[in-house]
């Protein structure tokens, strides 16, 4: 396959892995709807369009990924293929948002982190040595 081919066949996963993490979005976005109509809020304040934007972008690579595995000939691409890449986005995308999660602090989180404890200097012995 040549480079305008990889090329192709990453753009196409791509977009078909942003598409299934679309789907994911859309179920994210009627829970806050939900909540904000409980909370009496609006929608729009509850939305951080740069995590919405980085959750596209993930599900891109992640669909972009399973397109350099699973498709040999870029000519004969069957539907079934295109939903397994959007299965793919999706899929990617909540797994690596689930991992991520796991290392960031939560908001609800409000521990002070442990102060630094400074390292006293060296004192310096008679003869000079330190130590």
């Amino acid at each position: 396959m040549g480079a305008l081919s990889w090329i192709q066949l990453l753009a196409l996963g791509g977009l078909a892995g942003a598409m299934g993490q679309a789907i994911r979005v859309i179920v994210g976005i009627k829970k806050l709807n939900d909540q904000a109509s409980a909370a009496n809020t609006s929608l729009a304040a509850m939305i951080v369009p740069t995590q919405l934007v980085v959750s596209l972008l993930i599900g891109f690579i992640a669909g972009a990924l399973a397109a350099a595995q699973l498709i040999q000939n870029i000519a004969q691409i069957s539907a079934t293929q295109i939903f397994t890449l959007a299965a793919a986005g999706y899929a990617g995308a909540d797994f690596i948002e689930g991992f991520m999660s796991r290392f960031t602090p939560n908001e609800s989180d409000t521990s002070p982190a442990p102060a630094a404890t400074p390292i006293a200097p060296a004192a310096a012995t008679a003869d000079g040595a330190v130590g």
